[in-house]
């Protein structure tokens, strides 16, 4: 009986090929990451809140806007008798 002999060649290509496909996965990876917990898709605003606050010896305004609602104006008591 004759002895089947098999030659093959390596390829040459295919651990480079691997190597970029796992560098390319890295620096997706990567982006992705960054998006997530480096403020990609964080939504950070920045608001310009202006509270008036009378000083000691000023009355209080009575507009509203603030948050907490407006105060109303302080009423006159009767004179006693």
């Amino acid at each position: 009986m004759a002895d089947v002999q098999i030659t093959q060649t390596p390829n040459s290509g295919s651990g480079s090929g691997a190597w970029v496909w796992g560098l390319i996965v890295l620096v997706l990876l990567a982006v992705i990451a960054w998006f997530v917990f480096g403020g990609g898709l964080h939504k950070t605003t920045t608001a310009k809140i202006d509270v008036n606050v009378p000083s000691a010896g000023a009355p209080a305004s009575s507009g509203g806007g603030t948050a907490g609602g407006s105060v109303p104006p302080s009423t006159p008591q009767p004179p006693k008798p």
